[in-house]
């Protein structure tokens, strides 16, 4: 092609058609500038394409990890509603007995087994430990600018604070678990010996009582910050937000 138009120029020049000659190299510059112009669109649209295709795999990772940070984090908290509900239980079973008074005691059986299997729900524990890395990857990395909704941005950046507001919590409610009731336990329980006085006495204490109080009000803080840190809505946004395109 640049041949043919170095031919005809020169045909041009030889005839002293210099008017001709001048509007055919004009024409051929407006061609060749057009022709920049088409090559530069279509890098670019291969660009912003690549960039589409890398937008979306991120996406897709954070979609993946936030439906299943959402799903544990929804097993944690009917879990821990049902601990709550456990506690509120065991407490107002243990009002019934009454170690002056046998027989009131006696009139009251039938909550002795449910005593037991309350017990053994209120003590239970489940932490929440949700999947970061695609989000870590993200923010780490120089392609944080390939999220273009604002939205998701916001969240994504705030997303480790707001998990850490509510992992706070759940560490104080971990930590009287570990070093406060759970030597509390093995100093007053005999684990061998399901009918030893002791072991009864020390459930019915105001020591227990005390302790069954501090396990439903943690029970309930976490309950409650989980919804006012905004971690419940902050993952249902960025389950929504990193939706695969349709289109793609």
């Amino acid at each position: 092609m640049l041949k043919f138009f170095r031919k005809t120029r020169q045909e041009l020049l030889s005839k002293g058609e210099t008017g001709k000659y001048l509007k055919y190299a004009i024409g051929e510059i407006i061609l060749v500038v057009i022709g920049i112009l088409i090559a530069l669109q279509i890098n670019n649209w291969n660009e912003e394409k690549k960039e589409h295709e890398k937008e979306q795999a991120f996406l897709r990772e954070i979609n993946l990890d936030f439906k299943s940070n959402k799903a544990q984090l929804d097993s944690i908290i009917i879990f821990n509603k049902t601990n709550l509900h456990a506690a509120t239980r065991l407490l107002e079973i243990m009002s019934f007995f009454d170690h002056n008074n046998p027989q009131r005691n006696k009139s009251n059986a039938h909550f002795a087994d449910s005593i037991g299997y309350y017990n053994n729900l209120v003590w239970r524990n489940k932490s929440f430990n949700p999947k970061n890395g695609a989000v870590e990857a993200l923010l780490n990395s120089s392609s944080f600018d390939l999220i273009k909704n604002d939205t998701l941005r916001r969240n994504l950046i705030s997303w480790k604070d707001v998990l850490g507001d509510y992992l706070e919590e759940e560490e104080f409610a971990v930590n009287f678990l570990f070093y406060e009731y759970g030597p509390w336990v093995r100093t007053n329980f005999d684990p061998d010996s399901d009918n030893d006085p002791e072991n009864t006495k020390a459930l019915f204490s105001k020591n227990n009582r005390n302790f069954l109080n501090k396990r439903a009000g943690d029970l309930d803080n976490n309950l409650t910050t989980v919804v006012e840190e905004g971690v419940i809505a902050m993952i249902n946004d960025i389950v929504r937000l990193t939706e695969p395109d349709p289109n793609d």
